[in-house]
């Protein structure tokens, strides 16, 4: 039996300054956005920590229905004799097998925002910061993609401070709507390989929270493995000092493929058009020309750059606009398909099981005429400290995970 997974993407509510002190992790299904600002195949689904904060008491934030549960893993965001270690991720569960959906839903606008918050910072942000940036609230009395959004609706919160739906902008993978706000993860086939990430890394639009729901389990495997970013970052400032500075100086390359021709049925490119991607929006119309949709494409691009810091006059030696994080979390499936294809050389080309070519580009850091490979034992480090720093998620009906995008 497959199993089913839907998404939310949320803009998260953190002060834009943050950034400064966090990385880039990945979320799904059920993203938020706030106002100010890897699944494993077998399972589909929907989809946090400041540098050096120590964990906060668990205790406040229960307020009786919601119990935590024994973490099987605990990491040291910073690697350190002084340095605590947190659960990763913190496992919540009901108190009691009956309990209704109205009081899940209580619970969870009691730990989001309030219309009275002074800070940014709600019990859920609390408990995020405190435990890795993952929370695994397990056995939610959730059955239907509908109550997935309402859920995430109600964990949202109200008043200045409360999550808002992230808005899809050059999107181009293919995901079916399921309910308000709520798409599957991905509809490539379970054959695709898709590697730790950070949501929406590859845009300076992406969603700062990111939820994912599981409808139907697997009826074996089908876990989600997560990675905290801030704790990877750490490591290899250590075992790969120049890879973390490349990322930062020089930025990193990644080729998102957007066919002119709609695409209904595969994970690589759901259609240059279409209005997640570069398409009309709302009440714009399709224009009627070729000259019309290339400005039109143009222009959206353009605009994307700029909400994300760049400019016709932007100073590109200025290295406030280099992302430092960028990089670590979104390059773990180009190189582990570089590694399966062995296309570490150019031209990167690789013969497919049914004869026809290939291309596999591996990680690339960027350059103004020329993009420069990343070492292979960089990226072969980056890799081994994913798997000594992941949790899986074994997924059960009605379990939510909920992640930090930013960790």
């Amino acid at each position: 039996m497959s199993a089913v997974m839907i998404r939310v993407r949320l803009i998260s509510d953190y002060n834009p300054a943050d950034q400064f002190c966090r990385s880039t992790p990945s979320i799904r299904p059920g993203a938020l956005r706030s106002p100010h600002g890897q699944h494993r195949k077998g399972c589909q689904h929907d989809r946090l920590v400041q540098l050096g904060s120590p964990p906060t008491p668990l205790t406040p934030y229960n307020t009786g229905h919601l119990l935590p549960r024994i973490t099987k893993k605990k990491i040291q965001i910073i690697q350190g004799s002084n340095e605590p270690a947190i659960n990763f991720p913190l496992i919540l569960q009901p108190s009691r097998e009956e309990l209704s959906k109205e009081a899940i839903l209580k619970e969870a606008r009691a730990l989001g925002a309030q219309p009275s918050d002074k800070t940014l910072k709600s019990p859920i942000r609390q408990l995020l910061d405190a435990n890795g940036g993952a929370i695994h609230l397990k056995g939610l009395p959730l059955k239907t993609a509908e109550d997935f959004s309402e859920f995430m609706f109600a964990l949202a919160g109200s008043g200045p401070y409360a999550w808002r739906p992230h808005e899809h902008t050059g999107m181009e993978v293919l995901r079916r709507p399921q309910a308000l706000n709520v798409l599957t993860a991905n509809e490539g086939p379970p054959s695709h390989f898709i590697g730790w990430h950070n949501e929406y890394a590859v845009s300076p639009v992406h969603p700062h929270y990111l939820a994912l729901f599981c409808k139907v389990p697997p009826a074996a495997g089908g876990e989600t493995s997560v990675c905290n970013s801030i704790a990877l970052y750490d490591r290899l400032k250590t075992d790969a000092p120049s890879f973390v500075e490349g990322c930062g100086k020089k930025g990193v390359v990644y080729q998102i493929p957007h066919n002119a021709d709609q695409v209904g049925g595969i994970v690589g490119g759901n259609g240059l058009y279409k209005d997640s991607a570069f398409g009309p929006k709302g009440d714009e119309k399709m224009p009627g020309t070729e000259e019309g949709k290339r400005a039109m494409v143009e222009r959206k691009i353009l605009d994307l750059a700029h909400r994300g810091g760049w400019h016709k006059d932007i100073n590109q030696a200025d290295e406030r606009y280099k992302d430092a994080d960028s990089g670590t979390q979104a390059l773990s499936t180009r190189y582990t398909n570089a590694v399966a294809n062995d296309t570490f050389n150019a031209p990167f080309t690789f013969k497919k099981e049914d004869g026809t070519e290939g291309i596999s580009i591996p990680p690339h850091f960027a350059g103004l005429e020329k993009d420069e490979p990343i070492p292979r034992e960089w990226l072969q480090k980056m890799d081994e400290w994913q798997h000594e720093l992941e949790s899986s998620i074994v997924w059960d009906a009605g379990d939510v995970l909920l992640v930090d995008v930013g960790t």
